[in-house]
């Protein structure tokens, strides 16, 4: 598997973690979910953006590069706005989560 590849996936792996934690938040805000499901969604996506740090620094271990290859920042070079507006939707939406507990 070639370095595009695995950024590739590791974007959308990373955007699909915001975005089900973004959907989770919405639902509680609507009260079709209740707290410790958002807790849950938090905590599985503070797990993967650990996998991809783990991940980045074998790599860099690996190939002896001065920099990370793969990092959270990755799929902001990938997806670009995509990522970025998606990571802008769960701030806000997990922040509105945290004032309305």
């Amino acid at each position: 598997m070639d370095m595009k590849t695995l950024r590739q996936i590791v974007s959308c792996v990373l955007i699909l973690a915001f975005a089900a934690s973004a959907v989770i938040n919405v639902l509680f805000l609507f009260d079709v979910v209740n707290i410790e499901l958002t807790r849950v969604g938090f905590v599985i996506l503070l797990f993967v953006v650990f996998l991809v740090s783990v991940l980045g620094l074998i790599l860099k271990n690996m190939k002896k590069e001065e920099v990370y290859p793969v990092n959270i920042i990755t799929p902001a070079k990938e997806l670009g706005i995509l990522y970025s507006g998606m990571l802008i939707a769960w701030t806000v939406t997990y922040a509105l989560v945290m004032l309305n507990r």
